[in-house]
């Protein structure tokens, strides 16, 4: 019996004064999930015009895959392309771990004194 990894994308539609998403992410961050959460923040952005930001949350991912690093970084990359800003504010030390050993932790877009 294999593992089934467990994902629960936590949404915080909140709106701050210049207008940022949140999405909270808990549990496992595998290549389903990053798929799942690419979708969020095109719902949540969705017909809000020029300037748009979303802030990921990342402090209780419990795993995240190698691979799931990478695209995450090339999710963000697309999304500025498309006028969508995403930030990653907070990092959980799997996260960190599973960016740092893919080189992507210096390009993923950090918050100041996220992690």
């Amino acid at each position: 019996m294999g593992h089934t990894p467990r994902c629960e994308l936590v949404i915080r539609d909140v709106r701050t004064h210049d207008g940022a998403a949140f999405l909270s992410v808990v549990g496992e961050l595998g290549l389903k999930e990053v798929q799942l959460l690419t979708e969020a923040v095109e719902q949540l952005t969705r017909g809000q015009g020029e300037g748009r930001r979303v802030v990921l949350d990342l402090s209780e991912v419990s795993y995240c895959g190698r691979d799931s690093a990478c695209t995450l970084l090339g999710v963000c990359w697309g999304m500025e392309v498309v006028g969508i800003r995403v930030v990653i504010a907070e990092v959980s030390a799997m996260a960190r771990l599973a960016f740092e050993s893919t080189g992507v932790a210096e390009q993923l877009p950090l918050a100041a004194g996220g992690g």
